[in-house]
């Protein structure tokens, strides 16, 4: 098999490049080989905006991979849908129940309604509910739902299925992406929700390759605790990564810890207009 090189564009994110648009939101272009992969479909409208602005033609995505049910992930899902009528869809379990945030008051913070009725009029042949792993294609893999097995990680924050407090939303739909490399591991995060280490081992479990060469997107240290900061730096410079590109929701002071524990010749800051030249797909 000839090898094809892994191109990730963030598309949206809460910092951006000039001339572009930034909002508390993450999608991500990816274009290997002869495909085009959307990777969440941020917030308010940035996506398409800065889309139109970086020469994307959304309507060329073959595939969609939600990352969880969140609106700051799905927010104009339905405007994709309207202007793509041909993409996959693949997302991890149950993307639609109603969710909460407390910050400090309970925000709805589920798929938004038009996301949930764009989704449901879908016809089932665009429809992939993933309980498992699942390769999209040779060397490009979603996680499905991670388990959760590491004892210092936790979902990021305080999430309801209620106003009232009274059911825990553990975010158990929370999947990534992978890319095996011709240099290893290349991950791609929306939130990471069940957390980088649990995560991470998993995709290695599955993919049977140990080497880390990358990781991109939101990590969700932003609430994250001293101790549990430390352990997953720790872990981090384990994985001598190339790159490490902390998003959206790793929180900005995370992340400049991030740079000077692990190294600034490693984390960078990731914004939309970021261009990842992710490497080859391995043979």
């Amino acid at each position: 098999m000839s090898k094809e090189s892994v191109k990730i564009t963030l598309l949206a994110d809460n910092e951006a490049a000039p001339g572009l648009e930034k909002e508390h939101g993450f999608a991500a272009w990816i274009e290997v080989g002869g495909r085009s992969i959307l990777f969440d479909t941020g917030h308010t409208g940035v996506l398409q905006t800065n889309a139109a602005r970086l020469g994307v033609d959304l309507k060329q995505a073959d595939t969609l991979v939600i990352s969880h049910g969140h609106r700051d992930h799905t927010g104009t899902l339905a405007q994709f849908l309207a202007e793509n009528d041909h993409a996959q869809l693949y997302f991890a379990g149950n993307i639609d129940p109603q969710r909460y945030w407390y910050s400090p008051e309970p925000d709805p913070y589920g798929m938004p309604q038009d996301s949930r009725e764009a989704l449901a009029a879908l016809p089932a042949s665009r429809v992939h509910s993933c309980n498992a792993p699942h390769y999209l294609a040779p060397g490009i893999g979603i996680t499905g739902p991670v388990p959760r097995l590491s004892s210092f990680e936790d979902t990021g924050g305080t999430f309801y299925f209620d106003a009232e407090r009274k059911k825990i939303d553990q975010i158990e739909d929370d999947q990534s992406m992978w890319f095996e490399t011709d240099e290893g591991l290349v991950v791609l995060l929306g939130c990471c929700h069940s957390g980088l280490s649990n995560t991470i081992d998993y995709i290695r479990k599955i993919s049977h390759i140990e080497q880390v060469r990358g990781v991109v997107g939101g990590m969700h240290l932003l609430q994250a605790n001293e101790q549990r900061l430390s352990k997953t730096f720790a872990l981090m410079t384990d994985w001598h990564a190339q790159f490490l590109i902390p998003c959206h929701c790793t929180g900005m002071e995370s992340a400049k810890k991030m740079r000077a524990a692990v190294g600034a010749d490693i984390v960078s800051h990731g914004h939309a207009g970021m261009v990842i030249e992710a490497g080859q797909l391995a043979a």
